[in-house]
């Protein structure tokens, strides 16, 4: 069977073979945590359906800068500038759009780039194709009480510098192609689980790098999914209050049976979680967030799931998101339904 080829870029450690990077372990880069390398993964379709993507080849770019990887005064070559470019010619090849990704807690390198092959062949559609490109962070993939849950979100807040960087580098990159050169190609950005704890540190590492100016509108759709995140998080300026100057729309999809999340809000401290109750007040949510319950169709195998991992597994949950994709308005997405008394729409669980 065809493999599913994913794009990445990641701060987590090299491994190597004699001078060749052949993987990434689990914790921040030694140079820096904003040491970043950028490839691509060919990716194995398992043999099971529930079983994982596996790795069956990884290509990383060359990066040399001079003064750190290279002698002082040679010319640079950034890993950024060549894997853009060869997702620039397969958006062109494939009618596609991008879909970059921010996974979530206790998630290994491996357990990243099966994640986001999942998703882009799970999302996609023939109509609207997708390539994946994911931020690997170094959550460490393991899943000891109180220990892994501290030390990735340490990891996730020591990487959202990280991750502002490589945003930058796509603007600038997208800045210098010539007209030309441009694809029709919309950029759309999921964030899963603790990814949301990451993507409110890189947005607001963006505020401080930009000087307060107003953020590009780089995504076409924000995809907020089973948020670690503090429910009051789109009325502080410090979260998500500016988070949708970024894209046209904010989807949150939430589930209010979520028990990775009850976890998080119970055992470690944490206010309530935007992934199961959505925001605390709706009388100023910005009118690009769209509130979408899962509650009745977040229920995935295996149990250990703890009804957290809808978003690539609930069919009900990829049509929805399908026709987000595809450039339905909220009102227009079919299996939804109005919850007038919360403001928000609830996916119905299909008949069977």
């Amino acid at each position: 069977m065809a493999t599913t080829l994913v794009h990445f870029a990641t701060n987590r450690e090299e491994l190597f073979e004699g001078e060749e990077v052949v993987g990434f372990g689990p914790r921040l880069n030694p140079k820096s945590p904003l040491w970043l390398r950028y490839g691509a993964a060919e990716m194995a379709p398992p043999k099971k359906r529930s079983a994982p993507f596996g790795l069956a080849g990884i290509r990383v770019a060359p990066e040399q800068i001079p003064g750190v990887t290279a002698e002082a005064g040679g010319a640079p070559v950034f890993g950024s500038d060549a894997v853009f470019e060869g997702l620039r010619l397969r958006l062109i090849e494939n009618d596609a759009d991008l879909l970059l990704m921010l996974h979530g807690y206790a998630c290994d390198f491996g357990c990243a780039l099966s994640n986001a092959a999942e998703l882009k062949t799970q999302w996609s559609t023939k109509a609207t194709p997708l390539e994946t490109a994911i931020f690997a962070w170094p959550a460490d993939g393991k899943i000891v009480p109180w220990l892994s849950y501290a030390s990735d979100r340490d990891d996730a807040r020591s990487s959202a510098k990280a991750v502002a960087r490589s945003l930058h580098r796509l603007m600038a990159y997208l800045r210098a192609l010539p007209s030309k050169d441009w694809c029709r190609a919309d950029i759309h950005l999921v964030a899963h689980s603790m990814g949301n704890y990451m993507l409110r540190n890189a947005l607001q590492a963006l505020v401080s790098d930009l000087g307060g100016r107003p953020l590009p509108r780089l995504f076409k759709t924000i995809f907020l999914m089973a948020a670690d995140e503090d429910s009051d998080a789109f009325e502080d300026p410090k979260k998500f209050a500016r988070l949708p100057e970024l894209a046209e729309s904010v989807q949150v999809y939430f589930a209010r049976n979520d028990r990775a999340l009850m976890i998080s809000d119970l055992s470690k401290g944490n206010p309530d979680r935007l992934g199961t109750t959505g925001p605390r007040t709706l009388t100023a949510l910005p009118q690009k967030v769209t509130l979408v319950d899962c509650t009745e169709v977040s229920e995935t195998s295996p149990v250990s799931d703890a009804n957290h991992q809808y978003y690539r597994k609930r069919a009900e949950v990829l049509a929805d998101v399908r026709q987000v994709l595809a450039g339905a308005a909220p009102e227009q997405v079919s299996g939804r339904e109005w919850v007038p008394a919360r403001s928000c729409f609830r996916i119905k669980p299909a008949k069977r």
